[in-house]
Protein backbone atom coordinates (compact mmCIF):
# COMPACT_ATOMS: atom_id res chain seq x y z
CA UNK A 1 0.00 0.00 0.00
CA UNK A 2 1.34 3.19 -0.84
CA UNK A 3 2.71 5.08 2.33
CA UNK A 4 0.62 8.31 1.38
CA UNK A 5 -2.37 6.19 0.97
CA UNK A 6 -4.95 6.58 4.26
CA UNK A 7 -6.92 3.49 5.25
CA UNK A 8 -9.61 2.05 7.52
CA UNK A 9 -10.38 -1.19 7.96
CA UNK A 10 -14.39 -1.41 7.45
CA UNK A 11 -14.62 -3.70 10.53
CA UNK A 12 -13.40 -0.19 12.81
CA UNK A 13 -17.17 1.36 11.75
CA UNK A 14 -18.46 -1.20 13.85
CA UNK A 15 -19.87 -3.69 10.56
CA UNK A 16 -18.87 -7.26 10.56
CA UNK A 17 -15.93 -6.86 7.67
CA UNK A 18 -12.49 -6.74 6.78
CA UNK A 19 -12.32 -4.74 3.68
CA UNK A 20 -9.74 -1.97 3.73
CA UNK A 21 -11.15 1.39 2.81
CA UNK A 22 -8.44 3.75 1.13
CA UNK A 23 -7.84 7.42 0.15
CA UNK A 24 -5.19 9.51 -1.00
CA UNK A 25 -7.22 11.80 1.55
CA UNK A 26 -10.32 12.48 3.68
CA UNK A 27 -12.59 12.93 1.74
CA UNK A 28 -11.84 10.27 -1.13
CA UNK A 29 -11.25 7.95 1.52
CA UNK A 30 -14.97 8.62 3.22
CA UNK A 31 -16.39 8.60 -0.51
CA UNK A 32 -15.21 5.08 -0.95
CA UNK A 33 -16.27 4.24 2.65
CA UNK A 34 -19.75 5.13 1.34
CA UNK A 35 -19.60 3.54 -1.49
CA UNK A 36 -18.81 0.38 -0.47
CA UNK A 37 -21.49 0.52 2.23
CA UNK A 38 -23.76 1.06 0.15
CA UNK A 39 -22.76 -1.67 -2.37
CA UNK A 40 -21.81 -4.13 -0.18
CA UNK A 41 -23.73 -3.82 3.02
CA UNK A 42 -27.34 -3.10 1.51
CA UNK A 43 -27.29 0.34 3.06
CA UNK A 44 -28.80 3.31 1.56
CA UNK A 45 -27.65 6.43 0.55
CA UNK A 46 -30.69 8.46 3.19
CA UNK A 47 -29.23 6.22 6.13
CA UNK A 48 -25.84 6.94 5.97
CA UNK A 49 -25.92 10.42 4.84
CA UNK A 50 -25.64 13.50 6.77
CA UNK A 51 -24.70 16.75 5.35
CA UNK A 52 -23.45 14.81 2.43
CA UNK A 53 -20.76 12.99 5.25
CA UNK A 54 -21.57 9.90 6.57
CA UNK A 55 -22.08 11.05 10.11
CA UNK A 56 -21.45 7.84 11.58
CA UNK A 57 -18.56 6.24 9.60
CA UNK A 58 -17.07 9.89 9.64
CA UNK A 59 -17.03 9.37 13.72
CA UNK A 60 -15.71 6.78 13.69
CA UNK A 61 -13.39 7.10 10.67
CA UNK A 62 -11.22 10.23 11.53
CA UNK A 63 -10.14 8.97 15.26
CA UNK A 64 -8.32 6.28 13.35
CA UNK A 65 -6.95 7.81 10.04
CA UNK A 66 -3.46 8.37 12.12
CA UNK A 67 -3.56 5.00 13.26
CA UNK A 68 -1.20 2.42 10.90
CA UNK A 69 -3.28 -0.73 9.08
CA UNK A 70 -1.37 -4.01 9.85
CA UNK A 71 -1.70 -6.28 7.26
Amino acid sequence: MDDDMLALLCRETGLDCDYIIKGETEEEMLKNGAEHVIQVHDMKVEDIYFNTIPANFLCQAIPKLEAPIED
